[in-house]
C-alpha cells in the first residue's frame, strides 16, 4: 500500500493537527476528493464539516463525542480506537471516515452520502468502500508505527518519521 501522509495546514493548529492521505499515483487528498464529490449536493454539510475540523485543529482537539463508531464488532474489535466517522447531527446524510489518535491527531480519509434506509456502513456499495479503504490505510499505518518508521514528535503532538510510504522509498 503506497501513500502519503499530508497536514491539512488550514485545518491543523495547536489543539490537534489534522491530516490525510494521498495514494501513489493521485493529485489529490482522500479529503479532498471527498469534498469536490460532494460540494454541491452537500454544500452547508461540507461547511459544517469544514467549520468543524477548524475547530478541532484550533479549538478542542478532537474529542470524542465529535465522532462515532459504524462498526459491526469485528470492525471495532480490529480498529476500534483508530477509525471513526466524523458525527455532527443525526438528521445529516455525509459520513466522512478518518483515523483518530486520541484528542492529538486525525487522518482524514474519505466517506458519502448514508441514505436514512442504510442502517449499516456495510449495506452501502460507496460507504462500505470508504470505510474498508480507511481501515486498510490505518492497518498500515499502525504497522508503520509499530515498526518505527512513524513515530510521534517529542511533545506527542504530530506524526513524524517515513509519512511517505512508497515501496521504492
Amino acid at each position: 500500500m503506497n501513500y502519503e501522509i499530508v497536514e491539512m495546514e488550514p485545518f491543523s493548529g495547536s489543539e490537534a493537527k489534522v491530516y490525510s492521505i494521498i495514494p501513489q499515483g493521485e493529485e489529490e487528498t482522500l479529503f479532498n476528493k471527498f469534498v469536490d464529490e460532494n460540494k454541491v449536493a452537500y454544500k452547508d454539510e461540507i461547511k459544517d464539516i469544514l467549520k468543524r475540523l477548524m475547530q478541532i485543529g484550533h479549538t478542542t482537539g478532537a474529542r470524542d463525542s465529535f465522532f462515532k463508531h459504524e462498526g459491526d464488532k469485528e470492525f471495532l474489535r480490529k480498529f476500534g480506537n483508530y477509525v471513526w466517522a466524523l458525527f455532527d447531527d443525526k438528521e445529516k446524510k455525509l459520513r466522512l471516515y478518518c483515523i483518530r489518535f486520541a484528542n492529538v491527531a486525525i487522518i482524514l480519509g474519505g466517506g458519502g452520502y448514508k441514505d436514512k434506509s442504510v442502517r449499516k456502513w456495510q449495506d452501502d456499495k460507496k460507504l462500505s468502500e470508504e470505510v474498508r479503504k480507511v481501515m486498510a490505510y490505518a492497518e498500515s499505518i499502525l504497522k508503520q508505527l509499530d515498526d518505527g518508521d512513524l513515530y510521534w514528535s517529542a511533545d506527542r503532538t504530530e506524526l513524524e518519521g517515513n509519512l511517505k510510504n512508497y515501496d521504492n522509498e
